[in-house]
């Protein structure tokens, strides 16, 4: 864990400077619905020195390179691993060449690793004998891992958290529940990029936790994203607390999907 409060000090520049300016315009999504700023007043002179830190952070691209090194050179970073200590250590780094002061402090955290990932369509209509369909996919990070012989079950789909309300115990206890809710590109190309995401990436942070609420064997979501292209996207889910529902953790496994069994 490192200090935080020069970062948090370059965060809160925007937010003074918008206070002075109770109606500022809409730059983007994500500031709707946000409740108007409270007005503050500051001496002219601390106004205009923040305004022109403001303008330099969205004229320079340091904080590109900065981020650009992060995911292209160093890469992934999930808790806990070689990549998420490096990362640490870069900015810490970073910062100090900037004269800034940066302590380190020790911190416990959970470590997960990720595994091998496949799946295949064991049984689909007009399956051809001894053949199988590969599924592209990924695990998400925080899951809790099948059994190593791996888990055949029927799919049963849900295109809302009421859709699989709906379900019920009885038609979802065992199967593997496919959220079959996509990311709304219409309305990120109308300008509300930020509620589409929201809205499609509740399914994977919180589905295979809802999905073991009603005793399924696992869960699988789509991508969160609006491209075309055939790649899984991973990220963070809430893993199913066995203890607490008493049930299979949803996790690496093999599937049915309509008609169709497949086997991840």
């Amino acid at each position: 864990m490192r200090n935080l409060s020069s970062l948090f000090f370059l965060a809160f520049i925007p937010a003074v400077l918008a206070a002075q300016n109770p109606n500022p315009p809409i730059a983007s999504d994500y500031q709707r619905g946000q409740p108007p700023a409270t007005a503050v007043s500051l001496p002219p002179a601390l106004v205009q020195q923040l305004t022109a830190i403001r303008d330099v952070g969205l004229t320079d691209d340091y904080a590109y390179r900065q981020v650009a090194h992060l995911t292209e050179n160093i890469g992934p970073r999930p808790v806990g691993s070689p990549q998420a200590q490096a990362a640490i250590d870069y900015v810490a780094g970073e910062m100090r060449k900037l004269g800034l002061d940066v302590r380190m402090e020790p911190v416990q955290a959970r470590h997960w690793i990720r595994g091998a990932e496949s799946a295949e369509l064991v049984e689909y209509p007009g399956q051809v004998a001894e053949s199988t369909q590969k599924i592209v996919l990924t695990a998400l990070g925080g899951n809790h891992p099948t059994p190593p012989e791996g888990i055949t079950a029927d799919v049963v789909v849900a295109n809302s958290f009421a859709d699989l309300g709906r379900l019920g115990r009885q038609n979802v206890a065992g199967k593997i529940v496919l959220f079959n809710v996509a990311f709304d590109k219409r309305k990120a190309d109308n300008g509300y990029a930020g509620e589409a995401y929201e809205e499609a990436v509740a399914y994977r942070a919180l589905g295979a936790r809802q999905a073991a609420e009603l005793g399924a064997a696992a869960s699988l979501v789509r991508s969160v994203g609006g491209a075309n292209y055939r790649l899984p996207h991973t990220g963070g889910s809430r893993a199913a607390d066995v203890d607490r529902v008493g049930r299979r953790r949803p996790g690496h496994h093999t599937i049915t999907i309509g008609d169709a069994t497949i086997r991840h």
